[in-house]
């Protein structure tokens, strides 16, 4: 697997102002292609137009407090429900052998959890200028992929998107496993987004699993960027949604974005989606939340930007192209 190498550090000195970013992780069905019974692909399917959906409440809340997103979506939904099948074929390197029966697009022609040109379309065409990423193809773990499926996922989801006109510049990885970060520069990208910074880690001990957990639920930190293989590293601060303990979100939030306020840096949440479905709470909670980055940006104490944005931000203040 490939090894990540720090080039440069960048210090709060290098932004002017305070930055808040959200990016949305938009795959639908495709992000549970390597987990058939999880229980959210369950919610999906048992209710595929309210999942989609949940893509027009969300550009609703947007265009309400006139905040931009990042979209990083799956680049199999830049297609729509003829185009699958024709696509791709059976030569294109595979995540692990027979993983994906090429027979799948026999069941998914006419469900709309696959495809998502429309969805794309939409976004587009909003009043507010997002950006559209990519995350990856077929949602598969970049950190256990070979090379050559990684730069197969690439390619193939950067033609895609750009038969709508789109040149994407930022990169999320399904499930923020990280890996083959080099193949990223030769396609174009900018920036990436990297592992949430709180404390939690799986590879810690139950108990200290448990106590960061409780941590993370009180503090999102502010994040910096980071210079890694030529290309802009970002963290998340936090992940927007909790089920479990809504009632810690927003304050975790506003502290977060209030440090990093403090602090010059930058406060970047994301989320997926279908969350909304997962947590009906939750877009009463973002639009509170959203009140508050409006209010700090009128108030010019903030700057609201997309990912691919920050990257262009960061390369003119280093002097870059």
């Amino acid at each position: 697997m490939y090894t990540l190498s720090v080039e440069k550090s960048v210090s709060n000195s290098l932004i002017d102002k305070p930055v808040f970013i959200i990016s949305l992780d938009t795959e639908l069905a495709w992000g549970f292609i390597l987990e058939p019974r999880h229980k959210f692909l369950a919610l999906l399917q048992s209710e595929p137009a309210r999942a989609r959906g949940t893509i027009d409440l969300l550009l609703n809340l947007f265009e309400k407090y006139d905040i931009p997103a990042t979209w990083a979506v799956v680049g199999h939904l830049f297609l729509n429900s003829d185009e699958g099948k024709v696509m791709f074929h059976q030569e294109m390197p595979q995540f692990k052998e027979g993983w994906l029966d090429w027979d799948f697009y026999s069941g998914i022609r006419d469900t709309p959890l696959y495809y998502g040109r429309d969805m794309v379309e939409k976004i587009l065409a909003n009043s507010v200028k997002h950006e559209i990423g990519l995350h990856s193809l077929f949602h598969i773990s970049f950190s256990q992929c070979s090379r050559e499926v990684a730069k197969a996922e690439i390619e193939q989801g950067v033609e895609l998107a750009q038969r709508l006109g789109i040149t994407p510049k930022s990169f999320v990885f399904p499930g923020n496993y990280i890996g083959h970060v080099d193949v990223l520069k030769s396609y174009g990208f900018q920036i990436y987004r990297s592992k949430d910074a709180g404390r939690y880690d799986i590879a810690q001990s139950f108990l200290v699993r448990s106590m960061n957990r409780a941590i993370d639920k009180a503090i999102a930190p502010p994040v910096l960027p980071s210079r890694k293989n030529s290309l802009w590293e970002i963290s998340g601060s936090t992940y927007f949604c909790d089920s479990k303990t809504p009632f810690t979100l927003l304050p975790r939030a506003k502290l977060g974005l209030n440090r990093a306020i403090r602090a010059n840096t930058v406060f970047h949440i994301w989320l997926h989606p279908w969350s909304l479905l997962d947590q009906p709470s939750l877009e009463k909670i973002l639009g509170k939340f959203l009140t508050l980055v409006a209010k700090k940006r009128d108030e010019d104490k903030l700057q609201v930007m997309t990912m691919g944005e920050l990257a262009s931000y960061l390369n003119k203040k280093m002097g870059e192209a």
